[in-house]
């Protein structure tokens, strides 16, 4: 009876002991095979054709229109100094003044030479006149007639002569005020009022135009040739001679200014100034273009990136540069098939600028990329397509969790 008991208990926890194993086996095999269909989860992009502007960034010098450097053209002592030492000056305005008392004196003193040499010529013009009616009567000679004309010339050139003095006192007197040509940004000043200044010898200070301000940069023949020829541009001449670069719908064409922190200025500008060869030394030739400077922000000497329409593409594809990759010099990219495996595919690429590619072959409308984590992928990989939103949400989402259990 016992025997038997135990027989059958035997039996029963054979059957369970078989029953959990076939279950734990069935599990496991049914996890990996949702594994394996499920794969990693990555970021997919729905490729459309589009039009697509080109732009070429080069390095370019700002550099202002004028700049002028002052000295003073007569000694003297400073009497004053423009207190704008590093700001912004108005045409004609007063930035220098050397004591004018030596040069006031020096032009009085020349009007009253000038005064005494026109009376003089005065009365020697009435001898001459009055020594002309006694030759007419035969009352003197020819020789002493001579002599008051003599006199009288004498006299006028005398006049003449202290006029030119006078008016080179008027000028020294007008070099005592040292103005601005323009309006500018006055740099450091050199001096302080006080300090003796000497004659084309002592640097006062210097000032530029800000507004506006010049970028030149070196454009190389590739992209001289790309710009003019395959791009929107055109280079045109008007009727004195100056060369721009202009939109095909003969508009001036818009060139954007990308500062050394990546943002770009806030004013567009415009070409006005292409060399008229290129460099045998660069292989570049020099380009200028004007921007409006309103607000001071350039500087003359600043560094930044002259961004320049370059061509035109059409029924292109435009992706994110991270979506490629390289392989053996190929640019390759991550396509999404139907049951969601991957498989790597060649791009024939246009043009690559600013963190974008454009495809012009390779690609096809409704397909789908992967834009991210192209290296943690494999040819054929089952992944978990998801879109830019969706991965955005559940970044958002493990923020928000890390942050509560912080």
């Amino acid at each position: 009876m016992n025997t038997k008991r135990f027989e059958t208990v035997l039996s029963a926890l054979c059957a369970v002991s078989l029953a959990l194993s076939i279950g734990a086996g069935c599990s496991k095999q049914k996890n990996e095979t949702t594994t394996e269909v499920k794969g990693p989860n990555v970021e997919i992009m729905a490729l459309h054709p589009t039009n697509y502007l080109g732009y070429v960034e080069i390095v370019g010098n700002i550099e202002s229109p004028a700049t002028v450097e002052f000295q003073a053209q007569v000694s003297g002592y400073l009497k004053s100094v423009s207190p704008k030492e590093g700001f912004t000056v108005k045409s004609n305005e007063l930035l220098f003044e050397i004591d004018p008392a030596l040069y006031e004196a020096a032009k009085s003193a020349a009007e009253a030479q000038l005064a005494i040499d026109q009376a003089k010529a005065a009365h020697a013009d009435a001898d001459l006149a009055r020594n002309k009616e006694l030759l007419d009567q035969e009352v003197i000679s020819q020789s002493q007639y001579d002599s008051y004309d003599a006199a009288a010339k004498e006299c006028a050139a005398s006049v003449l002569l202290s006029q030119a003095k006078l008016n080179s006192a008027n000028l020294d007197l007008s070099y005592t005020e040292i103005r601005a040509p323009y309006q500018g940004l006055l740099g450091e000043v050199n001096v302080r009022p006080g300090n003796l200044v000497n004659a084309g010898s002592t640097m006062l200070g210097s000032m530029n135009v800000t507004d506006p301000m010049w970028v030149s940069f070196p454009l190389s023949e590739q992209i001289y040739i790309m710009t003019t020829t395959n791009g929107v541009f055109k280079v045109t001449t008007d009727e004195n001679g100056h060369e721009s670069f202009q939109e095909n719908d003969a508009n001036i064409a818009d060139i954007e200014l990308v500062m050394v922190d990546g943002t770009t200025y806030s004013h567009k500008g415009s070409v006005f100034f292409v060399d008229r060869e290129f460099s045998a030394t660069t292989g570049t030739m020099k380009v200028k273009a004007k921007f409006p400077n309103p607000d001071g922000h350039l500087r003359p000497n600043q560094f930044a990136k002259v961004r320049i329409p370059a061509a035109t593409y059409t029924n292109v594809f435009v992706i994110p540069q991270a979506a490629t990759m390289q392989v053996q010099s190929i640019t390759m990219a991550y396509v999404l098939g139907e049951d969601n495996k991957v498989s790597m595919r060649p791009l024939k690429v246009e043009y690559s600028a600013n963190n974008e590619v454009v495809v012009a072959d390779g690609l096809k409308e409704g397909e789908k990329i992967v834009l991210k984590g192209l290296l943690k992928l494999k040819n054929g990989m089952t992944v978990t397509p998801v879109t830019s939103e969706e991965a955005a949400k559940v970044k958002s989402d493990v923020q928000k969790e890390t942050e509560a259990n912080s």
